[in-house]
């Protein structure tokens, strides 16, 4: 009854589509990290001449290089940031908004973040560019969005999604539709990414808040099923 009391029926099918998103996005956390063994991250590494080369040489090992797979990620995630909202709005509806309202930017921070169709695009000009001055122009054009990949906008992303993420496991602890180890992997999902800016652990503690992301996902997707489908 207590469950009942706390969850807003109208948002019913928001439930089922945060279910199936939570869902989808563990899976494609899953395929990600699989797809960078294979095609690490490029940008800050290599030379954008390089990167050109490689979306050139294979177009899908080009885009896992350059990140598609969190973009698309983020992309799915409104959906489930929309579910979180309904679901602990009434535990706190001001800090449940604060939350959604990070999450939100940090989607818009994310796609300036990762500018892959323009440099796919420059990458083909300059391959078929005629002359030198054509492909320096280019590759000029080219390393002002291969900055992007590793500036301000996604250092902004990844604090941002931290702390959203962080605010909305703590109001699970107080919610009572979901469970206190749903809350608790939820902080284990989250809190590492706040160490992302301390240098030589930082990568360490993404990775481990990536790792842990998957079983938080899918705590919440059984949550959110359960909510749409058995909620009259």
């Amino acid at each position: 009854m207590a469950v009942e009391n706390e969850v807003d029926m109208r948002w019913k099918d928001l439930y089922r589509i945060g279910g199936i998103a939570s869902v989808a996005m563990a899976v494609m956390i899953v395929l990600a990290i699989v797809a960078f063994v294979f095609w690490p991250f490029l940008p800050g590494e290599v030379s954008t001449r390089e990167i050109f080369m490689s979306i050139q040489d294979n177009l899908l090992g080009g885009l896992m290089a350059l990140d598609f797979p969190l973009l698309v990620i983020e992309l799915v995630a409104i959906v489930h940031f929309l579910a979180l909202y309904a679901a602990l709005k009434r535990v706190n509806e001001s800090y449940a908004l604060i939350g959604l309202t990070l999450g939100l930017i940090a989607v818009t921070l994310i796609i300036a973040a990762r500018p892959i169709h323009e440099m796919v695009y420059l990458s083909e000009k300059y391959t078929t560019a005629e002359n030198a001055v054509a492909k320096a122009r280019y590759l000029a054009a080219g390393e002002a969005f291969h900055a992007l990949f590793n500036g301000t906008a996604f250092l902004v992303f990844t604090l941002f999604i931290a702390i959203s993420g962080l605010i909305s496991s703590l109001l699970m602890l107080r919610s009572n539709i979901f469970s206190r180890a749903t809350a608790v992997v939820g902080i284990a999902a989250t809190a590492p990414s706040l160490l992302f800016f301390i240098p030589k652990i930082g990568l360490v503690m993404l990775f481990v808040a990536t790792i842990m992301s998957i079983p938080w996902l899918m705590m919440q997707a059984r949550t959110f099923i359960r909510l749409g489908w058995s909620l009259r």
